[in-house]
């Protein structure tokens, strides 16, 4: 009887050392979990940023339009809105919008670089008027030859291609309406020490004139 009890504590005693030299033969062939890469989480989070950078720029570049006094010349009373924006080079900023009946009105402005800017105003999207300030032109600069003598050639009636004529060089036109059948325009030409003359015609005439600082 005792023996019989010897061999099955023997033999349990076996079967335990068995088990326990198995489970560590496992521990030892199990190829241990690679750690994270963080050089490539880095590198990704780099490329994402950069990604983000591009598109950030992207979106804030902008075009502050084509504002010169050439282009400025070249808008004509009924032109569409998309007419002008092709001219300007860029879309315009809305100012005001209002509708009477089954009239709609709209005024947009440009604003360009040294504070230049151009004012527009459509009628069921066709420009009724403009204005501008900032278009630099000699005229505009201070270098037009002007004169009280000059001033005083000019009369109510000329064109502007005699006023022109009489002061030997372009107007910068600051603005231009129509109404009905009629346009109406204003030039001025800038000269030393902030002399200036202005006109102002309706059809291509002159309807009145101003000066100051002409000697």
């Amino acid at each position: 009887m005792k023996k019989s009890l010897s061999l099955v504590l023997a033999t349990l005693l076996f079967v335990v050392l068995g088990c326990s030299l198995g489970g560590l033969t496992g521990k030892k062939d199990e190829a241990p979990t690679p750690a994270p890469d963080s050089t490539s989480s880095d590198t990704t989070k780099s490329d994402t940023t950069s990604s983000d950078t591009k598109s950030d720029t992207k979106s804030t570049s902008g075009n502050s339009g084509n504002l010169t006094l050439d282009n400025f010349n070249k808008l004509k009373a009924g032109m569409k809105y998309d007419e002008v924006v092709k001219i300007l080079g860029s879309e315009g900023s809305e100012t005001s919008s209002s509708t009477i009946g089954n009239i709609e009105l709209k005024s947009f402005k440009w604003e360009g670089d040294k504070f230049a800017r151009i004012y527009v105003n459509f009628k069921n999207d066709e420009m009724t008027s403009k204005s501008q300030s900032g278009l630099g032109s000699s005229s505009s600069a201070g270098d037009a030859d002007i004169t009280k003598a000059k001033y005083d050639e000019i009369k109510n009636g000329m064109s502007y291609d005699e006023v022109k004529k009489i002061i030997g060089s372009e107007g910068e036109q600051n603005s231009s309406s129509s109404s009905g059948s009629s346009t109406y325009s204003s030039y001025t030409w800038k000269g030393a020490n902030y002399s200036r003359i202005s006109i102002s015609l309706k059809d291509d005439k002159v309807t009145s004139k101003r000066q100051s600082n002409l000697k």
